[in-house]
């Protein structure tokens, strides 16, 4: 019986060279991958992936923290413009509540008949509405400046507006006050207008 011949033996053998680049390594036989470098890669790998979750538990912490800060920081801003009106309100209150007195006495002189009220009872009605007015600036801190002649000069509670020769008055001394000036502890609300005395011309 004939026997038929297998047609791979027809088929030419592959080389080596063929066959090392057909398993991907056409530089020498198939290398193997170190176990320990692996597990190298895998610890590396856990290393960074637990050093990013600290970094973002950290970030997140500090989120936190800095909308805490921010929001203590807006209450704390509301709150200071809060008492800052309210201690606005309660100074004018102080100051309106002490002028009340004098608003009362300007409308009992403005009822009086004009016809039955001499020159000097009107001048004296004057005198006690300005006594009490400047009682009631004094209530809140309001002092008056006033200098008199011969005092020294001083330009931050007082203004020169002008130079004048007065006798017995050493020359940049105060010679006369024009204008009352007005201050509020250390604060100058208005300086007095005086004239400043000057040397006697030769």
């Amino acid at each position: 019986m004939w026997n038929k011949k297998d047609k791979s033996e027809d088929r030419p053998r592959p080389s080596d060279e063929e066959l090392a680049h057909a398993s991907g390594d056409a530089g020498g036989p198939v290398s193997q991958v170190d176990p320990e470098e692996i597990v190298a890669h895998e610890d590396a790998r856990a290393a960074l992936e637990a050093r990013i979750a600290s970094l973002e538990a950290e970030a997140a912490e500090a989120r936190e923290k800095y909308t805490r800060a921010l929001a203590d920081f807006q209450n704390y801003q509301r709150r200071a413009l809060e008492n800052e009106k309210e201690a606005r309100r309660q100074g004018i209150t102080a100051v309106v509540g002490s002028m009340l007195g004098v608003l009362d006495n300007f409308d009992l002189a403005l009822k009086q008949d004009a016809t039955k009220s001499s020159a000097e009872s009107i001048l004296q009605g004057v005198s006690m509405i300005r006594s009490m007015l400047a009682q009631s600036l004094a209530s809140v801190g309001v002092q008056s400046i006033e200098p008199r002649p011969g005092d020294e000069f001083d330009p931050h509670r007082h203004e020169a507006v002008a130079q004048v020769p007065a006798e017995g008055i050493e020359p940049g001394r105060i010679a006369a006050c024009y204008q009352t000036g007005y201050s509020l502890g250390d604060r100058v609300l208005r300086p007095a207008k005086a004239s400043v005395s000057r040397a006697a011309e030769q």
